[in-house]
């Protein structure tokens, strides 16, 4: 073999051996940490593949040769944002609704409810780097009676054995979380406190099953009759705003049972005795110290208008810290994966934003999203 084909071999068989993880150093003015609450100013965070190696003042990091330099001037840096109440199959394209909700700064996203199958293929396209989306917790079908509220396109379902075999169903094809529809809506609930549409044995056969496979229970509860059902039969999560009791309250918050208030989307129709009582009932529940989960019902309105939801939690007497908590420790917390998200911590995906001006002092700065990085990846750098 001549001098010049070993040198080719060699420099082939080089090409297959596994390749170092890029390491950026992203430089930023002010890093709110959110578990202190505290704005950090000139930290340098360190950044190997998809995961972040170090966080620290920047005079103390050492960065190595090599590195790329990210310099982020005057704007505050946070965790990734989770949402985590999307529906990514309505309406339109999921690709189209993954893509706007990256954008808007949510590098994590729980959908919960859809008709098909249509968003664990979003997932693993995201995934394999075919589609530009957040990280994916999903539901696959809603799990609600036959002629229920969640009863789209005839998937409703009745009797305890067809609602065990529903969420046995959708863990077989990739759900990370079970949703459940327990009532109906805000007037319904507000005229018939006490009414639900799920007979107990169903939903706790449905909730039973679901832990039995390792899998939270997020349920549509709004009355307080099917709130109390639901949080006494062992769910996890209540999304929406609901006309929580006071004994129930005090029951999720030892439980640590989130609520998802979805504020914005009710936003709209307030003005009518209904809804402005589940708003006044909702401040009220919000000083009882129920934990709450950042979650909107994109998918309802546009996606990538999520960030207007922080705007109704300070309304509703949320400070901007417990606003932004819900939206990354919280929601982390939820998912069940605050080993990964929800904060800019060594070990933790590299999932970053800067914003526009300070979200402590005005919480519409997180409408303002500048940059956006996800895994390690920028995927928005305006």
């Amino acid at each position: 073999m001549t001098r010049i084909s070993v040198v080719a071999a060699a420099a082939c068989a080089l090409s297959f051996l596994p390749q170092a993880p890029r390491v950026s150093a992203v430089r930023v003015d002010r890093l709110l940490d959110v578990t202190s609450g505290v704005i950090r100013e000139r930290i340098v965070v360190l950044i190997q593949g998809d995961r972040i190696t170090a966080v620290g003042p920047a005079d103390s990091v050492r960065v190595p040769r090599g590195a790329e330099e990210i310099v982020l001037r005057n704007l505050t840096v946070l965790p990734g944002l989770i949402d985590a109440h999307v529906h990514l199959t309505l309406p339109g394209s999921p690709d189209s609704a993954a893509a706007a909700e990256l954008r808007a700064g949510f590098t994590t996203v729980q959908d919960l409810g859809a008709v098909d199958t249509a968003v664990f293929a979003l997932r693993r396209r995201i995934a394999a780097g075919a589609a530009a989306g957040p990280r994916i917790a999903a539901a696959g079908l809603w799990i609600g009676v036959s002629g229920g509220t969640c009863d789209f396109n005839g998937i409703g379902v009745r009797g305890v054995d067809a609602f065990r075999a529903r969420v046995r169903d959708q863990v077989a094809l990739g759900a990370d979380v079970i949703k459940v529809c327990v009532t109906s809506w805000v007037a319904p609930a507000f005229r018939e406190p006490q009414r639900y549409e799920i007979s107990d044995e169903e939903l706790g056969a449905a909730i039973a099953e679901a832990h039995r496979l390792e899998r939270k229970v997020a349920v549509h509860a709004i009355s307080a009759g099917g709130v109390r059902a639901a949080v006494r039969l062992g769910a996890d999560a209540v999304v929406h705003s609901a006309f929580v009791d006071d004994s129930t309250a005090d029951l999720m918050r030892r439980r640590r049972v989130f609520i998802l208030p979805t504020l914005h989307s009710f936003e709209p129709r307030r003005g009518t005795p209904s809804m402005d009582s589940l708003f006044t009932r909702m401040a009220v529940l919000a000083k009882r110290g129920i934990p709450v989960a950042f979650g909107t019902d994109a998918g309802v309105f546009p996606h990538g208008e999520n960030a207007q939801e922080f705007a109704s939690l300070v309304r509703l007497g949320l400070t901007p810290l417990a606003a932004i908590r819900a939206a990354t420790a919280n929601g982390a917390e939820l998912l069940g994966w605050s080993d990964r998200v929800g904060r800019v911590a060594p070990g933790m995906f590299a999932d970053l934003i800067a914003v526009d001006g300070d979200p402590l002092v005005d919480i519409t700065a997180l409408e303002r999203v500048r940059f956006v990085m996800v895994g390690g990846r920028i995927v928005r750098r305006d």
